[in-house]
């Protein structure tokens, strides 16, 4: 649902950068409004990556986050051993934040299998504090 709202805001965005340009660019203050309209559009566009560039591989080592889009975001591969995770935490039944002994944390949501990557990832981790929306019956 996130990434239909982002892409429609986008959307949403360059229509008024089209409708600025070709409306208001005879008024005073008509740069000024072109401007603010294509700023919106830039950082609409620019949430889009984020939400489509978010890529979560769970393994039989640990939980790996990359965003192949926009890289420089968070630089490197950041892989969550199994080990380290001490908590998990569910948040409404939609998402689950995975906190490390180190204070590093994943969030796991948006995904089409979130079901099964929530049952896989509470079988891995015997170990961790259950928190959130979690109860001891949703435990493997």
């Amino acid at each position: 649902m996130g990434r239909l709202i982002s892409c429609a805001a986008t959307f949403g965005s360059a229509a008024l950068v089209f409708d600025a340009i070709s409306g208001y660019a005879l008024h005073r203050n008509g740069i000024l409004t072109i401007l603010g309209f294509f700023l919106l559009f830039l950082a609409t566009l620019f949430s889009a990556l984020l939400q489509y560039g978010d890529h979560i591989y769970v393994s039989s080592e640990g939980v790996l986050y990359e965003n192949r889009w926009l890289p420089f975001m968070a630089p490197g591969d950041r892989w969550l051993r199994w080990e380290e995770v001490v908590e998990v935490r569910e948040i409404r039944r939609k998402a689950l934040v995975l906190l490390a002994e180190d204070g590093r944390r994943v969030l796991v949501d948006a995904i089409a299998g979130y079901v099964i990557a929530r049952r896989e990832i509470l079988r891995r981790t015997p170990h961790a504090i259950i928190s959130g929306t979690l109860t001891r019956e949703d435990r493997p």
